[in-house]
């Protein structure tokens, strides 16, 4: 069992997230580039804001180059909102950005005829049945998004605005959430707790929430 590593690249909300951790009893560190990262353990890849912003960030701290190899070499990588939509091919949010490719589709914008950015609650529904995530049994999850993978066939759990869309991917041992487990309760953490125990991290002790 090892310690997560939250990537730090000035695109997401780490307060939050780190405060989730907490709660859990999960320990972390915050690693700004690739040599301060736990030596093994999960990887976690938040974000916020505009794709192409995000990558160049990633690119500039040296994360966007290793992170391929790392996966490549079995290492667990999380995605969370803007972090998912990084694992993907691409975004139409900017179409000259190339995403990290390692889940297949491209990022496209919500809608038609709904309100963007998707900010609030929604309920997220099991499409494809995952080792190491519960049935969220259209449990409400917050969001705060404009863009979205489209769902397929190995879409873990879908949500809609405007169309359905991809709330949770998962290929091999990497996974992304489009809402914000660490905003959205109970429910939020205990599905942000599976994944990441799932992916290797240390058990929560038992006093911890959500078990």
């Amino acid at each position: 069992m090892s310690t997560i590593t939250l990537i730090d690249y000035d695109a997401g909300n780490l307060a939050s997230l780190e405060g989730a951790l907490e709660r859990l009893n999960l320990p972390f560190v915050r690693a700004a580039s690739p040599d301060q990262a736990a030596e093994a353990g999960p990887i976690v890849l938040p974000g916020v804001g505009h794709f192409e912003a995000a990558q160049k960030s990633l690119r500039e701290r040296g994360w966007w180059r290793v992170l391929p190899g790392l996966v490549a070499e079995g290492r667990p990588l999380l995605g969370i909102c803007l972090g998912l939509q990084l694992l993907a091919e691409g975004s139409e949010e900017a179409p000259r950005a190339s995403g990290l490719a390692l889940i297949p589709g491209i990022v496209r914008r919500l809608g038609p005829g709904v309100k963007v950015p998707h900010m609030g609650w929604s309920q997220v529904r099991q499409n494809y049945p995952h080792p190491g995530l519960p049935d969220p049994k259209d449990t409400w999850l917050y969001f705060v998004h404009s863009y979205a993978l489209e769902p397929s066939v190995e879409t873990v759990c879908i949500a809609d605005h405007g169309r359905p869309f991809a709330a949770i991917e998962a290929r091999g041992h990497v996974m992304g959430f489009q809402p914000h487990p660490e905003k959205s309760g109970a429910a939020g953490l205990m599905l942000l707790q599976a994944a990441l125990v799932w992916m290797g991290a240390a058990a929560p002790t038992p006093e911890a929430p959500c078990n």
